[in-house]
């Protein structure tokens, strides 16, 4: 018989999303997020790496990002909110009434 003594998690739950990853979390095809982060009236939070950068990755090599482009899912999910759709409740009850009265 086995005993586990410590379960470890490392979960960053607020991850910065490339616009691949973040078209899968989102549901949204990558050529519409890259036309969401130039909207005129709402654009995308984004970050963008315009220098070459470094980065250490999980197999040790270390990788080069240039020109990026990241968006902090807890940033999308904010501008997301702007699009969220509530059907005016009071036409709703009226029109249920009206249909119970009929």
């Amino acid at each position: 018989m086995r005993i586990i003594e410590a379960v470890s998690v490392n979960l960053d739950l607020d991850p910065f999303l490339s616009l691949g990853a973040l078209s899968k979390y989102a549901g949204l095809s990558v050529r519409s997020l890259r036309a969401y982060l130039f909207d005129p009236a709402h654009p995308l939070p984004c970050y963008r790496m315009k220098e070459p950068h470094v980065i250490p990755t999980k197999t040790g090599r270390p990788r080069t990002v240039t020109g990026k482009i990241l968006v902090r899912r807890s940033d999308f999910d904010t501008w997301m909110q702007r699009f969220k759709y509530t059907p005016d409740l009071d036409k709703i009850v009226d029109e249920v009434v009206a249909e119970i009265r009929r």
